[in-house]
């Protein structure tokens, strides 16, 4: 990408980003929440597409002008729903914590139990820590990884999940670097009469080339950035069986958030067509 306008409009933008990309060319990245997008993904994000405001949803929007915007939405939606086989796909949330807590506003009510990961243990802040919005609105239950093994205990997260009966079992993480059994997560929330959730926001790119198991057919409702292992744009989508789909549309708009970032899901699509490839 040559960055001409930039060049020739702000020298100093386009000096400092010289210097990044040669720091990225010149190192090895080693933090995992980060990735190296196409050239085709980073030019569909700084597209026209960033210039539209588009409340709503394809065909039930709050401004005119968004012939085209519907046509990118739904290609995302497709191109997502066919990459990790669910029935229903919201990709407008804006990142991994507001699609988490859109979730847990959609199908919780303030006050509900809730299992997460410790999040010293290798889950995440939105997965019910103390000083997360998550540990203060709702009841978390923490579980970890047996001491001996560093494994996650399907047995102990069982017997946890018999004593508390929580509406919702959170499970996936951000530093657990093991498989994760996503029908024993569902096994047991069924048992216990709780919605089951993945958060895969570490992992995604891992289920798409096949190297970890889907949490389909058996989660629930799956989050994930779109940023980390599949190589897109900063964004995030909602993942999730039919009979969720009308109430977390309705939690991420008009619930939480107003206009998407069409640009961001855009490049989201262009996303999914490589990496389905």
């Amino acid at each position: 990408m040559g960055y001409e306008n930039l060049k020739r409009g702000d020298t100093v933008v386009y000096a400092t980003m010289l210097k990044e990309i040669e720091r990225v060319n010149t190192g090895l990245e080693l933090i995992p929440s980060e990735n190296f997008p196409s050239e085709a993904t980073l030019e569909a994000l700084g597209s026209v597409f960033n210039d539209k405001y588009s409340e709503g949803y394809p065909g039930k929007r709050y401004y005119g002008g968004n012939k085209f915007i519907d046509v990118i939405e739904n290609l995302a939606i497709e191109r997502a729903k066919k990459l990790f086989g669910a029935e229903h796909v919201n990709v407008q949330p804006y990142s991994g914590s507001p699609a988490n807590i859109e979730v847990y506003l959609a199908l919780m009510n303030p006050g509900d139990t809730f299992m997460g990961m410790k999040l010293d243990q290798g889950g995440h802040l939105t997965h019910g820590h103390k000083v997360s919005f998550t540990g203060k609105l709702f009841k978390a239950v923490q579980y970890g990884v047996n001491k001996e093994t560093e494994l996650l205990d399907y047995d102990e997260i069982r017997k946890t999940a018999l004593e508390v009966r929580p509406k919702m079992i959170v499970c996936g993480a951000t530093a657990y670097p093991r498989e994760i059994d996503f029908k024993a997560f569902h096994e047991i929330a069924a048992e216990v009469g709780a919605i089951s959730m993945a958060d895969i926001a570490h992992i995604a790119g891992l289920i798409v080339g096949g190297a970890h198991q889907s949490p389909f057919p058996y989660i629930d409702v799956v989050t994930t950035t779109t940023h980390k292992t599949l190589r897109g744009p900063r964004g995030a989508m909602i993942m999730c069986k039919e009979r969720f789909a009308k109430d977390i549309d309705a939690t991420v708009f008009p619930g939480m958030q107003g206009g998407p970032h069409d640009h961001v899901y855009s490049s989201n699509g262009c996303c999914f067509w490589r990496s389905s490839k």
